[in-house]
């Protein structure tokens, strides 16, 4: 079994988002596979427990090291200087990186080809990438699990809605949105919004602050009890796909398509010939996918998206080919319910094979064993 070290940055000075949720999934999968886990600094405690998920510990008796990218964005100045040993060559280095905007922290970037392996999200399908870049999600956690278990036996019999509760209107979001709600017919389109507040249970209470915000029971109930959840993410931008920042030339090739866009949203049509949407992976995916609703999102393979595993859709969710919503209202409006039950249930079972806290951490140790062959 492998010694394996986290690093996180217990204040990241760039935003007030202290939650590793990917650190803490493949941390949780990789203690249950028995390897011994620690961490530069003690991170989330778990009051069940009574325990840190990763203790503190100064030693270099490790195998494997693993940074969370904001992490090394704090700390890129030290780590990346010469002859300074932050980034220890004897050890396996990888780097998890949710990539949560348009361009990853890696793209262009020499000092990063210092890891073994990056474990990026957001990534497309029609777009090469260094070949220490291997695609990643969000994924699942315990304590999200637990929580969509509580009352998953509950509801039995789903409210025959598509919920959906978007705070920040995301134009990709509010596009989707709106071209739904001028195609349904015999499905409502409901909003689902659960308030913050102090919540009863210290346990629950405790998640709520330490996610920053994330951990909400009320909504957990909501996604076991509606038929249908929204679970797509992400902005649109204007063709071609590039990374930012845009050069001259990206500016130049962009603009065709900028006007072509406008085109379409004056005549009524679908913008999808002219744009492509990034930051697509999104927490409501997975935890859409595992609980009772059926996840209606993009159509992951129309929009080149690329994950480690791709569900698939029409058996694993319901997705929207190409902002084409009046084909997709009929093809869920004269479903059965029963099928679309069915269709929830299937996603359920194939994002807990595949994106479990044990399945991701399985994925990456695949990926340390080829890189020692």
């Amino acid at each position: 079994m492998s010694k394996i070290k986290f690093f996180v940055t217990p204040v990241y000075p760039y935003s007030n988002d202290h939650y590793y949720h990917e650190i803490i999934a493949l941390a949780e999968g990789l203690i249950e596979l028995g390897h011994e886990v620690t961490g530069n600094a003690n991170y989330w405690f778990q009051p069940e427990k009574k325990s840190w998920l990763l203790n503190e510990n100064a030693s270099e008796d490790y195998d494997i090291a693993i940074y969370d990218y904001r992490y090394v964005r704090s700390f890129e100045h030290l780590l990346f200087r010469k002859g300074y040993p932050g980034l220890k060559p004897d050890k396996i280095k990888i780097l998890v990186d949710r990539n949560d905007w348009i361009s990853p922290v890696w793209h262009a970037n020499k000092h990063y080809l210092v890891f073994d392996l990056i474990l990026a999200g957001n990534l497309f399908k029609n777009v090469s990438y260094p070949s220490n870049v291997k695609p990643w999600a969000i994924g699942l956690t315990n304590r999200i699990m637990q929580s969509i278990d509580k009352n998953f036996n509950q509801y039995e019999r789903t409210e025959n809605v598509i919920g959906h509760n978007f705070r920040i209107a995301h134009n990709m979001r509010e596009y989707v949105l709106k071209g739904l709600e001028g195609s349904l017919k015999k499905i409502t389109l409901q909003p689902c919004f659960t308030y913050a507040k102090k919540n009863e249970d210290a346990m629950d209470d405790h998640y709520w602050k330490i996610s920053t915000h994330r951990h909400i029971p009320e909504y957990y109930k909501l996604l076991n009890s509606k038929l249908m959840f929204a679970s797509f993410g992400g902005y649109y931008e204007y063709k071609p796909l590039a990374y930012a920042p845009y050069g001259i030339l990206d500016k130049i090739k962009r603009k065709p398509y900028y006007w072509y866009y406008k085109l379409l949203l004056r005549y009524n049509k679908s913008i999808a010939p002219a744009v492509f949407v990034f930051q697509y992976d999104n927490f409501r995916l997975w935890e859409v996918l595992y609980s009772r609703s059926c996840a209606v999102n993009l159509d992951i393979e129309s929009w080149n998206f690329r994950m480690p595993v791709n569900p698939v859709e029409g058996e694993h969710y319901m997705g929207i080919d190409r902002f084409n919503f009046n084909k997709f209202a009929e093809k869920i409006e004269n479903l059965p319910l029963e099928q679309i039950q069915s269709i929830g249930l299937k996603g359920r079972e194939w994002v807990l094979q595949n994106y479990s806290p044990v399945a991701q951490a399985k994925r990456m140790l695949q990926h340390i064993e080829i890189l020692k062959k």
